[in-house]
């Protein structure tokens, strides 16, 4: 009877290892596997960068030709400009130390897309960082400014110099391209009320996956667009390296001058004042778009409560609304080469001004 028992007992074991083993093997395999991928997909991630870079390089040149081109790069480390390039700048601010103050940059693609940042040239060694993204909004700026606090504590030495242009305006009810991004990377979440919190850094290989997977995504876009006879017929080059606002009427409808909108915004403005050193910018606006309907009330609101306002809160409004004319629009919207570069001096020389106000109360 012990004889027997001793038997079942023996195969039982020789069972639970088989298995234990079975599983163990499965584990290993799979791991093999996920690194395997990780390090396929972080090569793919470089040849993509690559890729991109190369596309800038050309196409850029091309539309900067006739007055036609964008003066910032589309493309930056692999990720686009507008889109991603706040996950750059993340990784900017978390690495720069021993810097006197920090310029940040919370707007659209209005604040991107004009501002060479070739030729920036800040007084002190300020470092500029360009918090922007596509269809900006008012909720894109609130959510850029949480994700900047999620990393950072403004202090009386930063200079912010937030976007409140007719995009500020748009009716951004549903999600928008900055949450969506937010979204695919995955390092962060944002609430309900438009707060970002970092999620756990026990996934940061997932996070920096997402990423690389990103780069690969946008060199996809490029070659698929590229032979995209839609594209082709717009004129508008691979990746939307040209874009078409032309048609006013109907960027017009996307945006309205509300109560609702103008109490978020000042309410953003009169918190960040009490932290840093804002700087309020009235993006260019095309002289036909600034005559639709609803650019007119964006310019009432403007002149009539807005400058006031500031004014009588002492922060300092940069006004470029109708400093360049409809034809130095490249596409509608966004300033054309050239006119970017009377854009960034301008912004240099009023940036400037500001650091060295700040500097001058730092010293009294």
């Amino acid at each position: 009877m012990n004889v027997m028992r001793n038997k079942i007992n023996g195969l039982c074991k020789t069972k639970n290892c088989t298995r234990t083993r079975t599983i163990g093997i499965g584990i290993l395999y799979a791991v093999v596997v996920f690194v395997g991928a990780l390090f396929w997909i972080y090569l793919a991630s470089f040849g993509a960068t690559f890729f991109t870079e190369v596309c800038d390089t050309h196409y850029y040149n091309i539309y900067k030709k006739d007055n036609k081109g964008y003066i910032a790069p589309w493309y930056t480390n692999g990720l686009h400009i507008v889109d991603e390039g706040f996950i750059n700048e993340i990784s900017r601010l978390n690495t720069e130390e021993d810097v006197p103050g920090h310029v940040f940059v919370i707007g659209s693609s209005l604040s991107a897309m004009e501002y060479d940042p070739i030729k920036q040239h800040l007084r002190n060694g300020y470092p500029l960082y360009m918090f922007a993204s596509g269809s900006g909004s008012w909720r894109t700026n609130i959510i850029l400014d949480n994700l900047i606090r999620s990393n950072y504590s403004y202090t009386k030495k930063d200079i912010i110099k937030l976007e409140v242009s007719y995009s500020t305006f748009r009716n951004a009810d549903d999600e928008t391209i900055i949450e969506s991004s937010i979204d695919k990377w995955g390092k962060y979440s944002v609430g309900e009320d438009f707060d970002v919190s970092e999620n756990t850094p026990v996934l940061q290989p997932l996070y920096d996956m997402n990423v690389n997977l990103m780069k690969i995504q946008n060199m996809w876009e490029i070659v698929s667009t590229y032979f995209s006879p839609t594209y082709r017929k717009a004129q508008i080059g691979p990746a939307n390296y040209r874009n078409n606002y032309f048609n006013h009427e109907d960027t017009s409808e996307r945006i309205a001058v509300t109560d609702d909108k103008i109490e978020l915004i000042k309410s953003q403005i009169t918190n960040l004042d009490s932290m840093a050193n804002v700087v309020i910018e009235l993006s260019p606006i095309a002289s036909e778009l600034e005559n639709t309907p609803n650019g007119q009330k964006y310019s009432e609101f403007v002149e009539n409560e807005l400058k006031p306002w500031l004014q009588e809160n002492g922060i300092t409004c940069l006004d470029y609304r109708d400093q360049f004319s409809e034809q130095e629009f490249i596409d509608g919207a966004h300033l054309s080469y050239k006119a970017s570069l009377r854009y960034t001096r301008r912004m240099n020389m009023d940036l400037n001004q500001m650091i060295r106000r700040v500097w001058s109360k730092k010293k009294k």
